[in-house]
């Protein structure tokens, strides 16, 4: 079901795509329906058609701009101008008995049936159309005239061509559109799912699965890696003395410090709380270490908001044969634990 504040002028709604088409449709009649009426009335001087065809003008002007006036009548309007459609090709079909290759006009139906009514709707009536028509001609054929290729034939067929690719490509360009949006939305929707909504880090989802995919390429390779576990010393005492609110911008601002202290190839994310959890590909733990130190200490240098000073200790732990992720984080909280007890703002590794 459709939230209730979802517009129907937004693609996440299902009805977007058909009111789009129905206006390019709409749009389309009344540039066609025109030309049609002074062909017929030059070439074939067919008066029924051509008051027809300017009333299927007038129609399709009024049917745009109640559209654009109430939108969620898109179901009617759809139903009203494809019965619209039909109901002037079969009259053309009769009227002229074939000639001029009238019966091209029969496959515009089909595309303009399923792009407005869906595909069981579309199916339905199209077949129901196209009976009703071949039975018609079926009975009456025989007191029809030959119908010669003639100059309003290749016009038919140049203007039904013509209104036909329009639509198909439309209705291409729609599905498209639909499928862009659809594929720009589930990576949104990826993104989310994997990012902790205060730092833009990775939360401890993707951090979990980064983690275990570290494993398994260190099982079957040399690579090895390290992974460092950080935790902010007394961050109790910021949220106390300051509020929440400037605790969460604390921990924005030292997100910020790990992303720009980085190397590309690792991948830093929030663990939880005030702790942060950094893999760090293809490294020994004295590498790691070393990374660690150098993250440490901008932290320990730097202005917070207000001008706040905090420290960070550091626990670090390298793959060994046999780690699973339990193993692996048992350790790295084992040495950050030591780090905390030896008196903070210090690095160490187990």
């Amino acid at each position: 079901m459709l939230s209730k504040s979802t517009s129907i002028n937004s693609p996440l709604d299902p009805r977007y795509r058909r009111v789009q088409f129905l206006k390019a449709l709409l749009w389309i009649i009344i540039v066609v329906a025109p030309l049609l009426a002074v062909v017929n009335y030059i070439r074939e001087q067919h008066s029924l058609m051509v008051a027809l065809e300017l009333g299927l003008l007038a129609i399709a002007a009024g049917l745009f701009l109640w559209l654009e006036k109430q939108p969620k009548a898109v179901l009617v309007i759809s139903w009203l101008v494809t019965l619209l459609i039909s109901s002037v090709v079969a009259v053309y079909i009769v009227v002229s008995q074939g000639q001029s290759y009238s019966l091209y006009w029969l496959a515009v139906i089909p595309p303009v049936a399923y792009a407005l009514l869906g595909g069981r709707w579309g199916l339905l009536l199209s077949a129901a159309f196209l009976l009703g028509v071949f039975s018609f001609i079926s009975v009456t054929e025989a007191t029809w005239s030959d119908a010669p290729f003639t100059i309003d034939s290749l016009l038919n067929i140049i203007i039904a061509t013509t209104a036909l690719i329009i639509l198909l490509r439309y209705i291409e360009q729609t599905r498209s559109d639909a499928f862009h949006f659809l594929h720009q939305h589930s990576e949104r929707l990826k993104s989310i799912a994997v990012t902790d909504p205060l730092t833009g880090l990775f939360n401890r989802v993707q951090l979990d699965h980064d983690l275990n995919h570290s494993l398994v390429k260190a099982r079957q390779s040399d690579s090895g890696f390290s992974i460092m576990l950080i935790d902010i010393d007394h961050f109790k005492r910021v949220n106390d003395t300051y509020g929440h609110q400037v605790g969460d911008i604390v921990l924005v601002e030292l997100a910020q410090i790990l992303r720009t202290r980085i190397r590309s190839t690792d991948v830093a994310g929030r663990w939880g709380g005030e702790e942060f959890l950094v893999l760090v590909p293809n490294s020994t733990s004295q590498q790691c270490v070393k990374h660690a130190e150098i993250m440490r200490e901008a932290i320990a240098h730097f202005s917070f908001h207000d001008g706040i000073r905090i420290t960070a200790s550091f626990g670090v732990a390298s793959f060994r044969n046999g780690d699973d992720s339990e193993s692996l984080i048992a350790r790295v909280d084992k040495a950050l634990y030591q780090a905390k007890a030896e008196g903070r703002n210090r690095t160490v590794s187990a």
